[in-house]
């Protein structure tokens, strides 16, 4: 697989520095059939450190690595080393280790490559810059894509399928335009690209193609700084749904799931419904979800705060851009969404993380935001960033009442 088909988001940086945290906290790793033999038979006895009938575990739908008492994956040595890396090279781990933090997605005859920001390297944007690893990332390209993936058709902008991928690229790259203004918080510039994309769904312009189509795109990208100017200083209320979906959204992306949880006997469900239900009612005191996450009063967290530590709104921007620049908000990057349902949906994750924030800096007995608090709640929410199919046709309802606008307005910081 070339390299010259790979777009890397621009300014992003990563690389690993061994904090295993992707080796830890309970991840599923799924194994294919011949990963699974490869590592049967690479002859690992309790001798190495590991439990040879604990090494792979048979799922519903597909093998997966074994976990220690604590979580780890069974491979972690005592030194936070990988066995099988150690032993047999980086070839020789399953792809999806391999492959973690990049996501691939195929676009006709390009490539794009995204990150998972789950990753504590890639939140706080340490290491090499992703260009520098075009030849990983071909090989890469190579074993996650199917051979046909040039025939795939793109998402629809709107609602009607039907546009080529230089045509639907021409969306994105004016979404990143939109996104890309230096001065403007990134509150306000999510707003402003949603006010545009708006524009696109309710004058049907979503099948516009060629050069009128780049005119057409700048003129609302424009008149979208003179319809949203600023943040609004009173902004309006969500309404009471929106509050309720928020609030369940944060705790779908707060909550800390271990593989022994998902089994039927667990009685984490029973905890997970209890805790639903406080964050239905909205009232008294967060439940314990995490040990970072203490209970404290949900008033406490409703509270406005000032303006956003400036490396706190960088890492918000790189944040966002690095989703729409990799395509991991609509298509096949997020449940077959079209472009602006999927980036609605992405939107949504802004209240979530600022929301997320708040709350580690009330746990930590504190009335501002620092940066850390945004970098963790980046980290944290993406942890859970699309997987869960069932709440794109909820964000439907929110759109139908101005909420995603709204809630994204509301829990802006003040002051910027």
């Amino acid at each position: 697989m070339t390299s010259s088909r790979l777009e890397v988001p621009a300014g992003q940086s990563w690389s690993c520095h061994g904090c295993t945290d992707c080796c830890r906290n309970h991840l599923v790793v799924p194994l294919s059939a011949a990963e699974k033999e490869r590592l049967e038979g690479q002859g690992w006895t309790m001798a190495d450190g590991v439990d040879p009938k604990q090494m792979v575990v048979s799922g519903l739908s597909q093998p997966r690595l074994g976990h220690q008492a604590d979580g780890a994956c069974v491979f972690l040595d005592g030194t936070k080393r990988c066995r099988i890396h150690t032993k047999f090279g980086e070839p020789a781990k399953p792809l999806a280790c391999r492959l973690y933090p990049f996501l691939i997605f195929p676009a006709g005859r390009k490539i794009f490559v995204g990150l998972r920001f789950s990753c504590p390297s890639a939140a706080a944007n340490q290491g090499r810059l992703l260009t520098e690893y075009a030849g990983e990332l071909g090989r890469l390209a190579g074993e996650v894509l199917p051979e046909d993936c040039e025939g795939l058709a793109p998402p629809a902008v709107a609602a009607t399928p039907g546009l080529e991928w230089p045509d639907f690229l021409r969306f994105v790259r004016w979404m990143d335009t939109s996104l890309s203004e230096d001065q403007a918080p990134v509150a306000l510039k999510l707003l402003r690209t949603l006010q545009w994309l708006e524009s696109v769904e309710q004058g049907c312009l979503d099948q516009i193609v060629g050069e009128s189509a780049d005119e057409i795109l700048e003129a609302l990208v424009r008149r979208s700084k003179e319809k949203v100017a600023r943040l609004p200083v009173a902004p309006e209320m969500p309404s009471r749904f929106g509050r309720l979906f928020l609030r369940m959204l944060v705790l779908e992306h707060a909550r800390s799931t271990t593989v022994e949880d998902r089994s039927v006997r667990s009685s984490h469900r029973w905890k997970l419904l209890v805790a639903a239900c406080q964050f239905m009612m909205g009232a008294r005191s967060t439940p314990t979800v995490r040990a970072e996450l203490k209970r404290v009063r949900f008033a406490e967290i409703e509270r406005a705060i000032g303006a956003l530590p400036p490396a706190a709104e960088t890492l918000l921007d790189r944040y966002f851009r690095v989703k729409v620049q990799s395509l991991q908000f609509c298509g096949k990057g997020f449940h077959d969404c079209s472009l602006i349902e999927g980036f609605s949906n992405l939107v949504l994750m802004y209240p979530v993380i600022l929301w997320l924030a708040r709350w580690l800096a009330v746990s930590d007995g504190r009335a501002t935001l620092r940066e850390g608090d945004v970098q963790r709640a980046v980290s944290m929410a993406d942890y859970q960033y699309g997987f869960a199919p069932y709440l794109a046709g909820r964000t439907r309802l929110l759109r139908r009442r101005n909420d995603v606008f709204r809630l994204c307005a509301w829990y802006a910081p003040t002051g910027t």
